[in-house]
């Protein structure tokens, strides 16, 4: 199972950057596509290994429901992300939300928190007590980084999604940001009541959490290589970029030093208790 994700992960990769260059109108519209299948199915093979198909299965319950309540919840209130409707986005809706933003959602969502666990040093404990709330508290955090910095291209220059009020930063709304925390805030605390009363699955070796961190840095990976493969809108390509190496390839840089850094191997450790 191992040599699968990592071959997936290595399939992701090559997506990732294919996705980074102007390859036409078609082209464009499907990559996002195959960008979120691929790391739907490596997260979701990632997340049996650490929590077995049940628990994983109620995480994407989770995180399906709420992001599809909230996004039909925008798309005719405006709250709490703002007026918006989705464009060029291809693919069946559901509620005027095209079911891939669900399965886009569901994989970050799980890949955010597992390095919310590596940044707390949680890696294959049962969460108890506060970490309860705090493990939830920086994944949204985790989370909302990469909404900073691929919202931007995904709807200003993409068109994916329209915004009926253009916002302040590179076209998108400041509400945006603060309804993605709470929404995907909302997602990981449910699941982190939910596991801390069922978690039976226990995965400890350094290299199946540097799969989580791999996944999450190709994903920046995109924002960084844009200005260098697209000549158009440097304005935008370019600060998205800046951003996404001091977000998330941040994030991903300190997980790795952790999980390195990480002993013992191999068993739960008495810190962590």
């Amino acid at each position: 199972m191992e040599k699968l994700r990592w071959f997936l992960i290595a399939v992701f990769f090559v997506v990732t950057v294919i996705a980074s260059f102007d390859l036409g109108p078609v082209i464009n519209l499907i990559m996002p596509i195959l960008v979120v299948v691929t790391l739907s199915i490596a997260s979701f093979l990632h997340g049996l290994e650490r929590y077995g198909l049940k628990n994983m299965l109620v995480f994407f319950g989770f995180t399906c429901v709420i992001s599809l309540f909230f996004e039909a919840l925008s798309i005719q209130t405006g709250f709490p992300f703002g007026f918006y409707n989705y464009d060029k986005l291809l693919g069946p809706r559901i509620f005027e939300v095209p079911v891939v933003i669900v399965f886009a959602y569901f994989s970050m969502a799980y890949v955010s928190w597992m390095l919310a666990h590596v940044l707390l040093n949680q890696y294959s404990v049962r969460l108890q007590g506060s970490k309860i709330f705090l493990v939830a508290f920086v994944a949204a955090f985790v989370m909302v980084m990469w909404d900073l910095c691929m919202d931007p291209l995904a709807s200003t220059i993409g068109q994916l999604w329209v915004w009926r009020e253009p916002g302040s930063y590179y076209g998108v709304p400041l509400s945006n940001y603060f309804g993605w925390f709470l929404v995907v805030y909302l997602i990981f605390q449910s699941f982190a009541v939910y596991i801390s009363k069922n978690d039976i699955s226990i995965s400890d070796q350094k290299e199946f959490w540097y799969e989580a961190a791999t996944l999450y840095a190709i994903q920046g990976l995109f924002m960084i290589m844009s200005p260098l493969t697209v000549e158009q809108h440097p304005d935008i390509y370019g600060p998205m970029a800046l951003v996404t190496v001091f977000t998330m390839m941040f994030v991903a840089m300190i997980s790795f030093i952790l999980i390195h850094d990480r002993r013992p191997l191999g068993g739960r450790d008495d810190s962590q208790a």
